[in-house]
């Protein structure tokens, strides 16, 4: 072949589609939610649970990301079934049975099925959930800060005091942020009123009664099967080893159950980021599914007299995909908790469970409708003025109806009647329980399930070398 035709074909060659080795194909990544991942999903209205089949709905709360984006929007409605419905335990069945309710709770499973996408195409999805969390809230550390006085600079506060104020008001904002952020997702959901959970308490302690899966209640909805959502060219990554910015609020969810009484001090955990985090010209440091590690630095199991448990734990190291890991140390900032729980996070990310302040409240009732069901029997007793005799205070039905729904709820307003005998009886089991229960009973513990969502909050100061 003569040298002419060579350069031609060599010619053609490169300038052929594909041909050419320095030709490198477009990078891109398959945007998928893996078998396992939870989607947090609130119920949107009040369910009487009637049988397994009966359909649900319910609406996502909080944004889902894959990698480097959102694939499902918070406010993405979604559609199941009641799965299952099991009966409780024995023992737990007993505790009911003692307490008055001859309509215990049956285990509900369900399963959310179908993702209604803003554009109203629908997606299938394999799901399956157990319990539900009422009245969630986020408790971010440290709660409201202490403002500064006004009269700092006369008082004679230096540079430190202003630095410490100035990190205090950084806190306060971003504690205000996340609040914010919170509430917003919620807003989409009308919680049940005061009157309407208190109708609720009523029929709770209904001898007989339904069973509801009340309106606002919090579910993770668990994939069983995978969902992909195509795939995309990824934001440009940041280079190998670099963190966040100090003070940076990363959002989470424990791959750990958490327990101040089974997870003593050095127990390790996991947490897996659920959102992306970007540096300041949105190159993407840490993605979607990077791994945190840390340890339990203290542990205090609950005791008794209403000791409630207390637990510490911090972050020491992140993974994220594909990367060495990296020294990161982080504080829990806030987690996602039932109100009724009274979880508090202190500044430096220790949690611990509060007591009620109205605990005592039922204890003394009952101490006063014992008091009244004794004395208040309609008989005469010596005037201790010694002016004759007098007649006690009402005929104690009253005291008795009080004592008898504290020791056997609604049933023991009516057994209370029958006799005084009866109704001072019940008055003393409301007594025991109430004490037992709200004063000399063991506290709670601090227990965080795998899954439960939380924000760390990293230290400050210049970033972490890799």
């Amino acid at each position: 072949m003569r040298p002419g035709s060579i350069v031609a074909v060599a010619a053609a060659l490169l300038l052929t589609p594909g041909a050419s080795p320095a030709r490198a194909e477009s990078p891109s990544i398959d945007l998928v939610l893996n078998t396992g991942r939870p989607l947090r999903v609130v119920l949107d209205r009040k369910i009487s649970v009637k049988r397994v089949g009966q359909p649900v709905t319910g609406t996502i709360v909080e944004p889902v990301y894959a990698y480097d984006r959102i694939v499902i929007p918070a406010g993405t409605k979604v559609r199941g079934h009641i799965a299952k419905l099991t009966s409780e335990s024995t023992g737990a069945h007993v505790s009911s049975y003692a307490g008055g309710d001859f309509s215990p709770p049956r285990q509900v499973v369900l399963k959310f099925d179908t993702l209604v996408l803003s554009d109203g195409r629908e997606m299938p999805i394999d799901t399956t959930v157990t319990g539900g969390v009422a009245n969630v809230q986020r408790e971010v550390a440290g709660g409201a800060t202490k403002p500064r006085h006004p009269d700092a600079e006369k008082i004679g506060e230096g540079a430190v005091a202003k630095a410490s104020d100035a990190a205090r008001q950084a806190a306060s904002d971003a504690a205000a942020s996340v609040k914010a952020q919170f509430s917003g997702a919620m807003a989409a959901i009308k919680q049940p009123g005061r009157m309407s959970r208190l109708k609720d308490a009523i029929v709770s302690r209904l001898p007989f009664h339904p069973q509801y899966l009340a309106q606002g209640l919090v579910y993770d909805a668990e994939l069983m099967s995978p969902v992909s959502f195509g795939s995309v060219e990824p934001t440009p990554r940041a280079l190998n080893g670099t963190a966040p910015a100090p003070d940076s609020v990363l959002t989470a969810r424990l791959a750990t159950t958490l327990d101040s009484s089974k997870t003593p001090r050095g127990t390790p955990f996991e947490a897996v980021l659920t959102e992306p985090v970007f540096s300041a010209d949105h190159q993407l440091i840490l993605p979607e599914g990077t791994t945190l590690a840390g340890e339990v630095t203290y542990a205090k199991e609950a005791r008794a007299f209403q000791r409630n448990g207390q637990l510490r734990f911090l972050f020491e190291t992140v993974h994220a995909p594909g990367q060495e890991s990296m020294a990161l140390p982080a504080a829990l900032f806030s987690v996602d908790a039932s109100k009724d729980d009274h979880v508090a996070v202190d500044e430096e990310g220790g949690t611990k469970t509060t007591n009620s302040k109205t605990r005592f409240i039922a204890p003394t009732l009952g101490v006063l409708a014992l008091r009244g069901a004794v004395g208040g029997d309609g008989h005469r007793f010596a005037d201790p003025d010694g002016d004759g005799s007098i007649h006690t205070a009402g005929s104690g039905i009253g005291s008795r109806g009080v004592g008898g729904f504290l020791g056997f709820s609604v049933i023991g307003i009516a057994l209370s009647q029958v006799s005084r005998p009866a109704g001072i009886a019940l008055a003393a089991v409301g007594v025991v329980r109430t004490l037992y229960t709200h004063v000399v009973g063991k506290g709670r513990e601090v227990t965080f399930l795998a899954d439960t969502p939380i924000q760390v909050r990293l230290a400050p100061g210049p970033s972490p070398q890799p």
